[in-house]
């Protein structure tokens, strides 16, 4: 069938003549891709309305949030201020009530429970043996020291990795002298290393701290936490022993 080819379309009625009309194959096509674009063309716009409505959703929920942020934030400025006001009128009574408003809101303050059992983490595969730890400060530094046994039959290779453990249960991976906490050896090794403090964190905020000895397969054979208390020796007391 050529593109000049017509279609014959005939129309009958009861009431009326027969009536024929001659359409173009290239019209009858037009309009059959006319419809095909309109199908598509509303999917895609059906697509879109109901993608930018959630979208519409997310922002609403987010300038919500934000506007909540700000009232407090708000709230706060305006309580900071009239700290400010009466600090500065000098006035002891209200400079008392202020405090003890301060020491109330800190009373009123829920106590963080601590999982003692997540602090205190042991383990002992009995292939590893650590005797005679101690840490010292020195100035801004603390030095680690302590002695490692192999209790195994075979060379026992690996590294060690230390914790600080927070006062508030937090744990932190301490930076160490790596060729000092990698080992290989047969019986065992004095293990002398400097240990970094973290930013931010001040030496009162440790509470305890955690060795791990880690084989070459990458398993924990060895953990045990040490309070600081225990541990942490005085540079003037560590410097009386050596000269002892």
């Amino acid at each position: 069938m050529g593109t000049d080819d017509k279609l014959n379309l005939i129309i009958m009625r009861d009431d009326s003549r027969v009536r024929r009309y001659r359409i173009r194959i290239s019209w009858f096509r037009f309009f059959l891709y006319a419809q095909l674009v309109l199908l598509l063309a509303a999917g895609l716009g059906a697509y879109g309305g109901v993608t930018f409505w959630f979208k519409n959703l997310e922002l609403e929920q987010t300038n919500s949030n934000l506007q909540d942020n700000i009232y407090e934030m708000q709230i706060q400025l305006e309580r900071l201020q009239n700290i400010k006001e009466i600090l500065k009128t000098n006035d002891p009574e209200e400079i008392h009530a202020l405090f003890s408003s301060v020491s109330r809101d800190k009373q009123a303050l829920p106590a963080q429970k601590i999982d003692l059992q997540k602090v205190f983490v042991a383990k002992d595969l009995q292939m590893a043996g650590v005797s005679n730890l101690q840490l010292r400060e020195i100035d801004e530094k603390l030095r680690l020291s302590f002695e490692l046994n192999n209790l195994t039959d075979t060379t026992l290779v690996g590294k060690t990795s230390v914790y600080f453990i927070t006062r508030d249960a937090g744990v932190i991976q301490a930076e160490g002298e790596e060729n000092e906490l990698s080992f290989e050896i047969q019986r065992f090794r004095r293990v002398n290393s400097i240990l970094h403090l973290p930013p931010n964190v001040a030496k009162d905020d440790i509470f305890a701290l955690r060795l791990a000895i880690i084989n070459s397969e990458g398993e924990s054979i060895y953990i045990q936490t040490y309070p600081f208390v225990n541990i942490l020796t005085s540079q003037l007391y560590a410097t009386s022993l050596t000269f002892a």
